[in-house]
């Protein structure tokens, strides 16, 4: 129970409060200039104790800097890429907030911060989603009240552009780059992200039940290389066909059941394609030469090329969600919509014919 007290100052007399904190502590606050005040301050401060909502005075001059550098060594949960990437975030925005106390920060800086970042849109919402989580973790230890970065207006993200291949657009590609010719396929044709197509092994792939078994990603991070979990954490297995698994074949031969179906040079999984890849030396050879408006294809929109060509071959939402990897056929539909329009034809000529039917 709170202690009212009054007490001398060079300006006459003035009015304190001892209590204790929810954390055991005892406490003061003082500077109060009736008793009144004092006594309408202690109730209230009881109330925040009983409820749960009591924030440390003293825990909101801690700094961003500190809760940031605690709350990222705290997140051993992440996969090594989605760590790294909060990381070099973390290494952008630690200097503009870093020094500041927690509880000195206001909304408006927020969005004054958001509106001078030349950045993506993409780029300007992870930034903000960082400094929110951090935020968000000095309102559960009571140092703040609310979280001033929620609510805070972002651009929107450009709805990100697919490119779907037909099957000769695809074999053109592979045939551009025969070494390679395989991972084309594989890609295009089974849907995998690079980062499992790297963590292949010879024991993953069935070849007599025509299934490829995901079991772990390759991921690079910096110029290494980490073998992990798949990105949803669940192993799968997906279908390929006789085509491909033809052309994997010669690929395992002399290999024992745990090596690397693909390699790099220092003999381990082989690192991701980037701008001036044999992929993107392959798709610029058939814009200059063969096809000037062939599109611009990149190992991951390869992963949008098997989506159509799965759709286009009747596959159901739920055949493409498991074949992908995605969480749910929710998530397949959402991000591959404008595939299964043709459904939506379906289902009106069915309509229309009952209608027409019963008239």
């Amino acid at each position: 129970m709170a202690s009212i007290k009054q007490y001398k100052t060079a300006k006459g007399t003035a009015w304190r409060v001892q209590y204790r904190s929810p954390d055991g502590r005892a406490r003061t606050k003082q500077g109060f200039r009736t008793k009144g005040e004092a006594t309408s301050w202690a109730a209230s401060n009881t109330v925040a104790a009983d409820t749960g909502t009591w924030i440390d005075p003293r825990a909101g001059k801690r700094t961003i800097g500190e809760i940031g550098d605690q709350l990222l060594e705290h997140r051993t949960h992440l996969k090594p890429s989605s760590l790294a990437k909060q990381q070099a975030v973390w290494k952008s925005i630690r200097p503009k907030w870093g020094d500041r106390q927690v509880g000195t920060i206001r909304p408006s800086e927020i969005r004054e911060w958001i509106a001078g970042l030349e950045l993506s849109a993409s780029q300007i919402q992870q930034y903000h989603a960082l400094l929110a989580q951090i935020l968000d973790a000095a309102v559960a230890d009571h140092m703040i009240p609310a979280n001033p970065a929620r609510g805070v207006k972002l651009p929107r993200r450009p709805a990100p552009k697919k490119v779907y291949l037909t099957i000769p657009q695809l074999r053109m590609l592979a045939d551009e780059c025969p070494r390679h010719a395989p991972i084309v396929w594989v890609l295009g044709t089974v849907g995998l992200r690079w980062g499992e197509l790297a963590g292949l092994q010879v024991g993953d792939i069935d070849f007599l039940r025509g299934r490829i078994h995901i079991r772990r990603n390759a991921v690079q991070v910096g110029r290494e290389v980490i073998v992990g979990t798949p990105k949803t954490h669940l192993c799968r297995t997906v279908a390929v066909t006789p085509f491909v698994l033809d052309m994997l074949e010669p690929l395992t031969r002399g290999k024992t059941q745990t090596d690397w179906i693909w390699t790099a040079k220092d003999g381990g999984p082989m690192k991701n394609t980037g701008s001036t890849s044999w992929l993107s030396r392959a798709v610029k050879r058939i814009q200059e030469t063969k096809d000037p408006n062939f599109p611009h294809v990149t190992a991951h929109s390869l992963r949008h090329v098997a989506a159509g060509i799965m759709v286009s071959s009747g596959a159901n939402v739920k055949v493409v969600q498991r074949q992908l990897g995605h969480a749910s056929a929710a998530m397949t539909l959402d991000t591959y919509a404008d595939l299964f329009d043709g459904d939506l034809d379906e289902v009106a000529g069915a309509m229309n014919e009952a209608l027409s039917t019963q008239a």
